[in-house]
């Protein structure tokens, strides 16, 4: 039993790595030859707002799809799906020129697809892995994305410069047929008899009943609170203030900028190879407790070396600045990776089978709701408070939640294992 569950998740995870790899390719490809073709901040802009939108929206119809229909078949049709979608558009290019209109509704459907793919694979982990394997495979899954939102789009900008657009789509559409193929072999019994129905009513109480749950969850409703505070803040300023401060505020190059954003990257596939090496030797609990004292202090860190005073004492010696926040950066992503990992997994623990994908779902599409709102107004304040306030007002609210969620959170929202095991006890 355990060499099957071994050999599921590895193909799973190989699934999911080929891709996602293939996505990330594609996700630095198509920007470049946008602005190469239009030169248009205004069609980017575009293009940026039809990937993000479906992938918002549709989250909780995917949450509805996940729990009433086999989630294997639902993650091998949409590698299908988006590698045929690929492949199409490899052959509508003629001399070398694709239609912009064409492409936006192409991507509609590339990022419809995937946002079902997320959220069905998201709540198929549980069924295929032991329970006390559980944090460790989803460090496992962590490290694989970490490493395809670094290396694909080196890859991506590569092939596209070497070979031009339509070969990044053949590829990409390769990449997510031998995805889907791999995925063939996963041996998975349903979590359901047989594949329900749907009607308008139905997908409607369906998803009403995924954010049911969620107010209902004492613990999830903590985890929920907190993230929505750390998104609001951690989001904008990493979006908004990081490049505006990096580029405007003390004058990196593009290059350093560069590096600088990958650092968090870097640092997250560090952390959750680490956190798959302690899985085992640390409880939840104090996984969690380390990785949000850990964020919430390194993220004061880095505000404070925003301020002129030190700024200006680095004026001779900007190469040491540079590598000063690459090291708080790479600390803030392993830390980031500690954390995140963990809430998911306790978040994957709390929630009943029949109920996880449109429960993921419908947290998913809380905190994608509440990041755009944060950026938009990080952007506001930039124009009448200093940046560095601005930062440092953002690391004192996350320390905050911090410290609340610390004190306040029931022990599920920490690690679920204790609660359960003490109702066994009693």
């Amino acid at each position: 039993m355990k060499r099957l569950i071994n050999t599921n998740f590895t193909l799973f995870a190989v699934g999911r790595m080929i891709s996602l790899l293939g996505s990330g390719i594609q996700n630095v490809a198509i920007p470049l030859y946008i602005l190469r073709t239009t030169g248009s901040g205004l069609i980017m802009g575009t293009y940026a707002f039809a990937q993000l939108l479906p992938q918002i929206f549709l989250m909780p119809l995917g949450g509805v799809l996940g729990d009433n229909f086999n989630r294997k078949k639902i993650m091998i049709m949409m590698d299908v799906f988006s590698g045929l979608t690929s492949l199409f558009l490899a052959f509508t290019i003629v001399n070398g020129d694709l239609s912009i209109p064409l492409l936006f509704v192409c991507q509609i459907f590339l990022s419809s697809f995937f946002s079902i793919f997320d959220t069905s694979t998201a709540a198929m982990v549980p069924e295929i892995v032991d329970k006390d394997k559980h944090l460790k495979r989803n460090s496992i899954i962590g490290s694989i994305d970490s490493a395809t939102f670094i290396v694909g789009p080196i890859i991506g900008a590569a092939i596209f410069g070497l070979a031009g657009i339509r070969i990044v789509f053949i590829i990409d559409g390769i990449s997510f047929l031998l995805s889907a193929f791999s995925e063939l072999f996963i041996v998975y019994k349903p979590h359901i008899e047989k594949s329900t129905r749907l009607s308008f009513e139905k997908t409607k109480k369906d998803i009403l009943q995924g954010f049911s749950f969620l107010k209902k969850s004492k613990g999830i409703n903590y985890l929920i609170t907190f993230a929505a505070v750390v998104n609001f803040f951690g989001i904008a300023s990493i979006s908004v203030l990081l490049p505006y401060i990096f580029i405007e505020g003390i004058g990196f190059s593009d290059n350093q900028f560069g590096v600088l954003q990958s650092s968090i990257m870097v640092g997250i596939l560090l952390g959750n190879i680490g956190l798959s090496v302690i899985s085992g030797k640390l409880g939840k609990k104090q996984i969690v407790t380390y990785g949000l004292m850990a964020e919430a202090v390194i993220f004061a860190i880095i505000g404070v070396f925003f301020y002129p005073i030190f700024t200006d004492a680095f004026n001779d010696a900007t190469n040491i600045l540079f590598i000063l926040f690459i090291i708080l950066l790479i600390g803030f992503g392993v830390s980031n990776a500690f954390l995140r990992t963990s809430i998911q997994t306790n978040m994957q623990l709390m929630i009943p089978n029949e109920l996880r994908a449109r429960v993921l779902s419908a947290y998913s599409f809380s905190m994608q709701i509440i990041a755009p709102i944060g950026v938009f107004v990080a952007g506001a304040f930039l124009e009448i408070v200093p940046y560095y306030h601005l930062f440092m007002f953002s690391a004192i609210m996350i320390i905050i939640a911090t410290a609340i969620f610390l004190t306040r959170a029931p022990e599920e929202a920490l690690d679920p294992g204790l609660t359960k095991a003490r109702e066994m006890e009693m």
